[in-house]
């Protein structure tokens, strides 16, 4: 099967909803190999319902393969054997 749409380079950055009086969103990044967690603006802390839990526990994997293919690549090492998930959408041949 023939990939048509693929990333130009590796997923950096995680919108995710959490519970608030607006339905706010948090960030989730990647840099220089180290995973941050920004929350809304003006909030101590992050609520997930279940729903939200599962979006952030897969984009939390994401982050950390991302995290860790940087600090390998920083430090001179190959690839991991374990690709991270795959985001393309596949089209029929």
């Amino acid at each position: 099967m023939h990939k048509m749409i693929m990333p130009r380079t590796p997923r950096r950055e995680w919108l995710l909803r959490c519970e608030g009086p607006e339905d706010e969103v948090f960030t989730l990044t990647v840099a220089r190999g180290a995973v941050e967690v920004h929350p809304p603006e003006d909030y101590d802390c992050v609520h997930l319902e279940l729903s939200q839990i599962a979006e952030f526990r897969a984009a939390l994997d994401e982050a950390v393969a991302q995290a860790e293919s940087d600090l390998r690549a920083r430090a001179g090492l190959p690839p991991a054997l374990t690709p991270p998930p795959d985001t393309t959408i596949p089209t029929p041949d």
